[in-house]
């Protein structure tokens, strides 16, 4: 058998580190998902050590990174850092504001919710003016009172949360198709099939009908 390439071998070590300290994990760790001693894993990012197809498909799923980023067809994933204490400041303000809305909606002075609530008025007012944060029972106890879900005071679709919430709605989904669907989805060839559903989609019933009888027009 030949030699393997040790520039090849030095590289691929190098991609597996990086991708590694890219998302926080250990050497022990990823040491143990491959079953290897750790001091044979160090050699393995060091390109001292084989590393099999199957082990670097295992390091894939465990780092959460596509099969092509060893052999350089795909980058790692960048996620936007998050300044979370600026973050629950905003937030903090954000929800105070949404709370003083939806009380007035109500016709309920601050006075009246807070004697609703059993609570001090002072201390309601501080909620509202973002300045003291509300701590989440009495954010459910408000809920009650003024008749709203607390979905109303979640992070909008554009914020951090809402992101992540929709992205891990569509994992879910995408989950509960079966393989042909998945397939078709992720084959770059079917994007402009997509674009189209998604054009459709949007049309109204007389848009729709236009690009049906022209369809029928082409078809006779």
């Amino acid at each position: 058998m030949s030699e393997l390439n040790p520039e090849r071998a030095k590289m691929l070590g190098g991609l597996i580190e990086k991708a590694r300290d890219h998302y926080g994990r250990t050497k022990k760790e990823c040491a143990a998902v491959l079953d290897v001693k750790p001091a044979d894993y160090s050699k393995i990012e060091a390109g001292e050590h084989p590393v099999s197809l199957p082990q670097l498909e295992a390091l894939a799923l465990y780092l959460n990174i596509p099969m092509g980023y060893f052999w350089g067809s795909e980058p790692l994933k960048t996620e936007t850092e998050i300044d979370f204490p600026s973050l629950i400041a905003l937030r903090h303000r954000v929800i105070g504001v949404l709370l003083s809305q939806q009380r007035l909606r109500n016709r309920q002075s601050l006075a009246n919710l807070a004697k609703a609530l059993n609570m001090d008025e002072e201390l309601l007012k501080s909620y509202e003016m973002g300045a003291e944060p509300i701590p989440y029972l009495h954010l459910e106890q408000i809920c009650r009172e003024l008749d709203v879900s607390v979905n109303y005071f979640l992070d909008d679709v554009h914020g951090p949360l809402g992101r992540h919430e929709a992205k891990q709605k569509l994992e879910r989904q995408f989950q509960r198709m079966n393989a042909e669907m998945q397939a078709f989805l992720i084959n770059p060839v079917n994007v402009s099939y997509l674009d189209t559903a998604k054009k459709l989609s949007e049309m109204d019933v007389a848009q729709l009908r236009t690009v049906a009888e022209s369809l029928l027009e082409i078809t006779y």
